[in-house]
């Protein structure tokens, strides 16, 4: 039996993840509460998950924090640790949005090889650290949290069972036009907050799912570059180290299988080497 195509798997996952929350808020309303919250703070059968980004922010304000939401939070940072920022691949739902107005503006012809500047995750990291630190300095309410637009998409449908409009939840068509414009995923590489603790910690942990590249099964040409092509955040995964903004998506191992299958899935150790710039000088192996 031939297994499906990684990338319809993660799809399946992204559109079943994105109705089971629009739906969350009615089956709330009718009395049946198996599920509970939205993306900052859920509750499933009794599991609370979190974003570590939102309880970081509850700690620093408050000045302590609450235990479900430091359970939550260390769910969610463990699962990173082990396979990365899949939340971003597989689970959020303007991740998928974005997908799909990225692969529009690619048929459109918006979308141009060596438009994307590099250090994305930098940047939002610094965003962060001046979020987190504004919170924790003034007591200020979590303010990075009106920068989730996961949080935005729950909301949506929580307001709706309520009969109210949230105004905010107009950001989400707006940058998907000046998205779909540029041909760029703008909020995804270089303005969204909430991955950035799941980055750095998989980032920085000594074991765990990665991309690897070997060269000596690499069949493209010298300008032949459709990993980078299958990436619709223009990351180049043939690396010493994978780039620090993968999202562990699979878009371009699913490429590269019928180019030799240089690039893989591998449960490892972190590989030393150039993040998100620097060379493109191929792996040795492994």
């Amino acid at each position: 039996m031939t297994r499906p195509p990684l990338r319809a798997v993660r799809r399946a996952v992204q559109i079943g993840v994105a109705l089971v929350m629009a739906a969350v808020p009615f089956a709330n309303a009718k009395g049946v509460n198996w599920i509970s919250g939205n993306f900052l703070a859920l509750d499933a059968l009794g599991l609370p998950l979190g974003d570590p980004l939102a309880a970081a922010q509850v700690a620093l304000s408050a000045r302590e924090l609450a235990r479900p939401a430091a359970l939550g939070a260390c769910l969610a940072l463990g699962l990173a640790l082990v396979l990365g920022p899949v939340f971003c691949a597989y689970a959020c739902p303007y991740g998928l949005l974005s997908e799909w107005t990225h692969a529009l503006s690619r048929r459109l012809g918006r979308v141009r090889a060596g438009r994307f500047p590099r250090k994305g995750l930098s940047a939002r990291t610094l965003l962060a650290t001046i979020g987190l630190a504004a919170v924790g300095v003034f007591g200020l309410p979590p303010l990075l949290n009106f920068l989730s637009l996961p949080a935005a998409y729950s909301r949506l449908w929580q307001y709706a069972v309520s009969g109210f409009f949230w105004l905010p939840v107009l950001a989400v068509p707006a940058l998907l036009l000046v998205e779909g414009l540029c041909g760029v995923r703008l909020w995804c590489r270089f303005v969204c907050p909430q991955s950035v603790l799941l980055a750095l910690s998989h980032r920085l942990a000594p074991w765990g799912l990665r991309t690897t590249f070997t060269a000596g099964r690499c069949r493209c040409g010298r300008d032949d570059r459709a990993c980078l092509a299958a990436c619709s955040l223009a990351l180049d995964p043939r690396r010493k180290a994978p780039p620090a903004a993968c999202t562990n998506c699979g878009d371009c191992v699913e490429a590269c299988r019928e180019r030799g299958g240089a690039l893989r899935f591998a449960l490892g150790r972190r590989r030393e080497g150039p993040g998100e710039s620097g060379s493109t000088r191929p792996a040795d192996g492994s």
